[in-house]
């Protein structure tokens, strides 16, 4: 089998460790992973170093939510160098920002009469990368709601509502610039799944290539066959090159599987020829 380019880990909002993954992914008879989390570069050290004496490549990556507007497009970057130090730091300036936004989050659904603490949200984190997500399951654990979905609505922490705020925001050539100044290959994320935007079509592809991005994720979980089409011909038109990942969350993200795309290994070369 081949490669799944798209992952997530407990150090975000994926409900499975480094090592975890690794396991899931060797059982599951794969070859490549990408450790993608959002915005934080914590578990590629875990995964690749676990992974190093098993029959695994481990590519580090990092998927990053940029804003264009009130348009939120997520941008990958693979092959990072994860240990260089500007990259380092604005990441964690991103990450101490998520924290603070949880906070908010947390004393907006007490306005709510929904009583969660910060800490008990952390507690089910496991560290202070805290997203949604983990909100979501406390609120469930609680009996607020009854499944994780529920609190993504306008009543509590859906995109505009009651207890919604703000992410830290970069723009999408910031992050292109910020993937490319550490030795990474900046890939467009899921261009169908944009959120508060209309999905991506050729001419905004084409001016985020004219600004340095190099691929497209044209293989999603969340693609359907006319959409992988669609963004297939752009790639191939635009001399771009074609990425594919499941977006594995565990049980963060109900109904996808790690595996649910299954990216020849071809499109890995290629990737890999453009470090």
């Amino acid at each position: 089998m081949s490669a799944d380019l798209h992952v997530h880990t407990t150090y975000s909002d994926g409900s499975y460790t480094p090592q975890e993954i690794v396991d899931k992914a060797i059982k599951a008879g794969f070859k490549t992973i990408a450790i993608s989390d959002h915005d934080t570069l914590e578990g590629i050290k875990p995964a690749v170093k676990y992974a190093d004496d098993k029959e695994l490549e481990v590519i580090p990556a990092i998927e990053f939510s940029t804003f264009r507007g009130k348009a939120e497009i997520h941008i990958l970057g693979y092959f990072i160098d994860y240990e260089d130090e500007f990259l380092k730091k604005k990441v964690r300036e991103i990450y101490d920002s998520r924290k603070k936004r949880a906070q908010k989050m947390v004393k907006l659904l007490n306005q709510e009469n929904i009583d969660i603490t910060f800490e008990e949200v952390r507690n089910i984190a496991g560290d202070d990368y805290i997203g949604r997500p983990h909100i979501a399951k406390l609120m469930v654990q609680k009996g607020y709601i009854n499944e994780m979905g529920e609190a993504f609505t306008e009543d509590y922490i859906g995109n505009g509502g009651k207890a919604y705020v703000k992410k830290f925001k970069i723009s999408p050539l910031e992050a292109i610039n910020l993937i490319k100044d550490s030795g990474g290959i900046p890939v467009l994320a899921h261009p169908v799944f944009i959120n508060h935007g209309e999905p991506l079509r050729k001419e905004d592809i084409k001016e985020m290539k004219a600004n340095g991005l190099v691929g497209i994720e044209v293989y999603h979980s969340k693609h359907n066959t006319e959409d992988s089409k669609y963004y297939k011909e752009i790639a191939d038109d635009l001399d771009l090159l074609i990425t594919g990942g499941s977006d594995f969350h565990g049980e963060n993200s109900p109904g996808v599987k790690l595996g649910d795309i299954c990216l020849d290994d071809s499109y890995v070369k290629k990737l890999k020829e453009k470090r």
